[in-house]
Parts: structure tokens; sequence; C-alpha cells
């Protein structure tokens, strides 16, 4: 490497490290805990917001030191990738990674926030008087906020990319055809999570039977499974698609 090279890696390098630096100390002196609502809402951004950005931080140093080093020695013709009436070489195809990482990391963060604000909003259920919330509900938002945020990101990812949308959806079709065959039961679960979240047969907290073998207190309700406490302290875990079939006994 030449001494201008070496200049500008040690220059990003150090305003990488700095800006960890600040982001470590920024979360550790304001992203912990609080009394009142603002000491939760900063707890749940100290949770969702560190591990993301720390990430997206070092994924643009080493880019920018890529690009450095591509750009000086002139390595731009190395790659040559035909992309509809577009020819991308090395430093454009560097650029759509760089965009497309920084894409995933943003809905990381996201669904990192949704989960951490949901479990939020069940701290206060549980622990304050004046505040009645459904966990049940806060678990469905929480769920279809996460599956709907990967999808839009994986989306937008690919379209960063540059890759053809309507021959990535046609694909789609085809092979979630053939998954959803071949993933019955996942998918079975996966609807029965969702009628019971929205038609509520019965919620978090409930003591319910459904046939011979399912009994318990309900403590959780996922999109695949839900989650039972029996009499005999054990946790029992139930496939949705269960409950779609069976009759459900349900006692507070």
């Amino acid at each position: 490497m030449t001494k201008p090279e070496i200049s500008f890696v040690a220059i990003v390098i150090s305003i990488a490290v700095a800006v960890q630096f600040v982001l470590w100390f920024v979360t550790h002196t304001f992203g912990k805990g609080g009394d009142g609502t603002l000491g939760d809402i900063r707890t749940a951004i100290g949770k969702a917001l560190p591990v993301p950005l720390g990430v997206a931080i070092w994924v643009v140093a080493i880019s920018l030191v890529l690009q450095k080093i591509i750009s000086t020695h002139e390595l731009d013709d190395i790659v040559q990738i035909q992309a509809g009436e577009e020819i991308v070489n090395l430093s454009s195809l560097l650029v759509m990674i760089r965009t497309a990482l920084l894409i995933i990391i943003a809905a990381w963060f996201i669904t990192r926030a949704i989960r951490a604000f949901g479990d939020v909003l069940n701290s206060w259920h549980e622990d304050k008087d004046h505040v009645e919330l459904d966990s049940t509900a806060i678990q469905a938002l929480a769920s279809l906020g996460v599956v709907l945020v990967w999808f839009m990101g994986i989306i937008v990812m690919l379209q960063a990319l540059g890759m053809n949308m309507n021959a990535v959806i046609a694909m789609g079709g085809i092979g979630g055809a053939g998954i959803a065959f071949a993933s019955k039961d996942v998918v079975a679960n996966f609807f029965g999570g969702l009628l019971i979240m929205f038609n509520r047969p019965f919620k978090v907290g409930d003591f319910i039977k459904s046939g011979s073998k399912v009994e318990g207190r309900v403590t959780r309700i996922g999109l695949y499974a839900t989650y039972l406490d029996t009499e005999d302290g054990n946790v029992l875990y139930v496939p949705n698609s269960i409950f779609n079939n069976s009759e459900i006994l349900k006692t507070n």
C-alpha cells in the first residue's frame, strides 16, 4: 500500500473507532433505565440501536477503504457485470453491496426496536396498575411487524442490488408454491397462530384445555406455536394448528 492509502485507511479506521466509542458512551449514559415512560423508551432504544449501528459504522468504513484501494490501483475493470442496459464495474458493485447491507442493517434495527418496545409495553401491563394492555395483541403486532419489516427489507435490498424484481417475484411465486406444499404443517401452524391472535379464543394468562393432552396456562402465543405452563411446572409447546381442529375449554 502507498503512503496516501495508509494515511486514508488510518483516518477512516480512527474515525470509525471514535464514532464507535461515542456510540458506546451515549448508550451507557442515556440508554439505560430511568424512571417513568421516558426511562422505558430510553431503555428500548438502548437495547435496539447500538449493535446494528455499530455494524453499520464498520460496513461504511471497510467499504470506503476498499473503494480507495480500487481507485488507487485502477481495479475497476476487474469486474464487468451486465445489469440491464448498464455495465457495473467493481466500484459500482461495492457501492451496491454497501447499500444493500445498510438496508438489511436498518431492517435489523427496526425489528429489534419492535421487540424492545413490545417488551416495554408488556412491562407496563405487568408492573403499572393504571395501564391495561393486552399481552396477546402486543405479541401479535410485534410478530407481524417483524415479519413485514424483514419482507420489505429483503425486497428493497434486492432492488438495491439491481435485480429484476419481476423475475424475483415470479421465481418466488413458483418457489413459494413448492415450499408451501413441502411444509404444509409449518404453514398451517403459521395461519393457526394468526387466527388465534385475531379471533382470540384465548389470551395470555388464560388456563385452557384442548383435547386430551393439551392443558395449561398460556404464557406466550407465537406465530408458530403457543406456550403453556402446566400444573406440574413444565412448559408445554403446542403447534398452533392443533387448535384449529380441537375444542378449546378456557378458564381465567
